[in-house]
């Protein structure tokens, strides 16, 4: 008796089965795979970061003054209240990177930060020391100032670090850099016009003078900024706000002023406390303005202050002996013994 032959190949159920095992496995495999290529990006940011920390340092080297954090022109220059939003966030990525290719939206309209304008890759002081002369044909790329991560500022009412409008925007697409510097001190109140800032951290100060550089944050990705709190020294618990671009609960990349670049866990603004601060610092009414956590810190502190720049020489506010603040507080760190490295834009 002849048997038929079964010709070969898969049955219907076979070839569902082999789906079903294939899609369990790239469900399984598909977190691992995204949590890689985040941890890989993370990895460039960092060292991207390193870049940047390291420039600064041979540019202070090089600077007459011997400022870590270069002056651009923007941070010496009148703004009027309408543009509030250019001294309160574009200001702090203008240090270096490239032209803006997309406009910077904010509540008084959309903002032009590209070439042909003030904040163009070619005024940025730290490109011109890393890249030499920038023209526009070569000022669309800046690298070394792109987080591969960057979506830009999340879509939150407590943020307070950039308009509500430009959120979800890539930073380094509508400011030119995913990176803003450490530009802690004290500006005109909300909504006022930009004439005058003193800094109580590394921005304004030697290089010299910056005591633990290895703790004093220098630049950094924005979400870290957010993740500290807000200027009233609320505390953002939301995971919207306390979950950076790459993925991390409270910690985000930072670079600090000795050049080393590290992950860093955001914590509160004034975590040394007023009893600490005013009896073991001697720093009195001005025990708010200490801004630290595990790992880094904001303030200078026993290091004075330092003047940026005065729009008004009236303005006690911003010009020596300082005595327009309240309480008294010009008679104590970081007023007393300022320094006055005031100085045009780069």
């Amino acid at each position: 008796m002849r048997c038929e032959r079964r010709q070969g190949g898969f049955t219907l159920i076979e070839l569902l089965v082999v789906i079903a095992i294939i899609a369990l496995l790239i469900s399984i495999l598909m977190p691992s795979l995204a949590r890689a290529r985040e941890q890989a990006r993370r990895a460039y940011c960092l060292a991207n970061l390193r870049g940047v920390g390291q420039a600064a340092l041979c540019y202070a080297d090089e600077d007459s003054k011997n400022l870590l954090i270069p002056i651009h022109r923007m941070m010496v220059t009148h703004m009027p209240a309408q543009d509030y939003w250019l001294h309160r966030t574009a200001m702090w990525f203008a240090v270096g990177g490239r032209s803006a290719q997309e406009m910077f939206l904010t509540d008084a309209g959309p903002r032009d930060l590209g070439d042909n304008t003030e904040w163009a890759a070619e005024t940025r002081p730290l490109n011109r020391y890393i890249y030499g002369e920038i023209h526009q044909s070569e000022a669309r790329e800046q690298k070394l100032f792109r987080c591969p991560s960057d979506k830009g500022y999340p879509e939150h009412p407590d943020i307070d670090d950039s308009p509500i409008e430009n959120a979800g925007r890539a930073c380094y697409d509508t400011l030119g850099s995913s990176y803003r510097a450490s530009l802690y001190g004290q500006f005109p109140a909300i909504g006022a016009s930009y004439d005058g800032a003193f800094a109580i951290g590394p921005w304004g100060h030697t290089l010299a003078t910056i005591t633990q550089p290895s703790q004093v944050a220098a630049f950094g990705e924005p979400t870290f900024f957010n993740m500290i709190g807000q200027d009233d020294g609320a505390v953002n618990p939301d995971p919207v706000i306390a979950i950076g671009w790459h993925g991390l609960w409270m910690r985000d990349n930072l670079v600090f002023c000795d050049g080393s670049a590290r992950p860093t866990r955001a914590a509160g603004h004034e975590s040394v406390g007023e009893d600490a601060a005013r009896d073991g610092m001697g720093v009195g009414s001005n025990w708010d303005m200490i801004s630290r956590g595990p790992g880094w810190r904001f303030d200078l502190w026993p290091t004075p202050g330092a003047r940026i720049w005065a729009l008004d020489p009236d303005n006690l506010l911003w010009n020596p002996p300082y005595t327009a603040q309240p309480n008294e507080r010009w008679k104590t760190w970081p007023f007393k013994g300022a320094q006055d490295n005031l100085r045009e834009g780069s």
